[in-house]
């Protein structure tokens, strides 16, 4: 290896045995025994190794890759269990070293300060991918309740843009895992990386006391300038202000949201286990909701399916679609089962039986509601014991039917290819 190293490492070799021999070494550190003669003799080879920036870039490809079985291909990490790193690869990306912006002024993190490498790396290889990985293997230490391991501490108190994007999207996994699980209780053998609260006792996970230690989370959005487009935030980031016990937070970043995903990710917190704060933060949110998409959002969920909390956020709020005419309107005050406002804006009736008397009067791109509506209030009568006020069938053939020599068709039709 040191011979390998003396003649010298750069991008054009990364198909040569240099780069076969490195990743030989990475293999050998994440195999070979604890304090093992091999262990010491390769992690030295491996701090001389790191010195270049393109040896470094696949010693660390390769241990993202050992890390999940030695593929060599993008990876999912929240559809596998995370896998402990072995304690000389850790030491490895926790050597001290001089150069890095953020903290801790650690190697791996000197990386991630680095610009990316400028020729294609090996899978793996990106700052995205390393910082994905390092929070994946986190997950995998079992240190005390009151404080962390080396990789958890780590990501406990960094400010690094890449790590914390990456804690942050481990975050939207979770979320995303507690809600599918709170509607699909058959899909629990899934493997659950990003469990935020364990199961049995409703305890945070080490996952959930890394996102609420970091004092750089949520990541907020940048400060647009006086003729800049305006700047999204992620949606979670307001659970996420939540998480940490920031609800000052959750306004401003709900007002620099996409409508739709923010309203998407209110209806997932809602369904969060653990502590019913972050639950019933979102539940005022929702409630408070300021932008007319958000609320014509809210609206078009309260019809969809049987969610009842979005359905009773709209009926505490007051909303209305806002691209509906009074008819419309009215139709969804049943729709919703919100029957005294109902009762009040059409006593008998009339405004939802004219709304469903002509699809085709609806204005461009009032199709959805129109049929949303009209399934919707069946569905509420059929709930209520009240009669839908639809529109009577026609009780005469329409004038668009077909006419032959024969009758009426399809009517005269006899299932046959004739009659003899």
């Amino acid at each position: 290896m040191r011979r390998l190293l003396a003649r010298g490492f750069d991008p054009h070799t990364a198909q040569s045995r240099e780069a076969g021999a490195l990743r030989e070494l990475a293999r050998l550190m994440w195999a070979a025994p604890e304090d093992s003669r091999e262990a010491r003799i390769a992690a030295r080879a491996a701090d001389e190794a790191a010195a270049d920036p393109f040896a470094l870039r696949e010693l660390l490809a390769e241990f993202c890759a050992q890390a999940v079985g030695g593929v060599h291909r993008r990876t999912d990490f929240s559809r596998l269990p995370p896998r402990r790193v072995p304690p000389q690869i850790t030491a490895f990306l926790l050597e001290p070293v001089d150069g890095a912006v953020h903290q801790p002024g650690v190697r791996a993190v000197a990386y991630l300060d680095a610009p990316e490498l400028p020729l294609p790396g090996p899978v793996h290889g990106s700052h995205r991918d390393l910082a994905e990985w390092l929070v994946h293997a986190a997950n995998a230490e079992s240190p005390a309740e009151t404080s962390f391991g080396p990789l958890s501490g780590l990501l406990a108190r960094t400010d690094q843009p890449h790590l914390l994007a990456a804690l942050s999207s481990a975050f939207v996994s979770g979320v995303r895992d507690g809600a599918h699980h709170a509607t699909h209780p058959d899909a629990r053998e899934q493997p659950r990386p990003y469990l935020l609260w364990r199961e049995t006792e409703a305890a945070p996970t080490l996952l959930t006391r890394m996102l609420r230690a970091n004092p750089h989370l949520p990541l907020l959005p940048p400060a647009a300038g006086k003729d800049d487009p305006p700047r999204f935030a992620g949606a979670h980031a307001v659970l996420l202000a939540l998480l940490r016990d920031r609800p000052d937070l959750a306004g401003p970043i709900a007002r620099a949201t996409d409508a739709r995903k923010l309203v998407d990710a209110l209806a997932q917190g809602v369904l969060q286990p653990g502590p019913p704060e972050i639950a019933q933060g979102c539940r005022r949110l929702l409630r408070r909701l300021d932008d007319s998409a958000a609320r014509d959002e809210a609206c078009g969920r309260a019809l969809a399916g049987d969610d009842q909390e979005m359905r009773a956020a709209v009926a505490e709020a007051g909303y209305l679609p806002s691209m509906l005419d009074e008819s419309g309107r009215a139709a969804f005050l049943f729709a919703t089962e919100q029957w005294e406002r109902y009762d009040a804006a059409d006593p008998r009736g009339l405004l939802v039986t004219g709304y469903f008397a002509d699809v085709s009067s609806r204005p461009a791109g009032g199709e959805w509601w129109w049929w949303t509506l009209k399934y919707a209030v069946v569905t509420a009568a059929a709930r209520s014991g009240r009669p839908a006020p639809l529109p009577a069938p026609p009780t005469t053939p329409s004038p668009s039917r077909r006419k032959g020599p024969i009758g009426s068709w399809p009517t005269s039709y006899t299932g046959g290819f004739g009659s003899h």
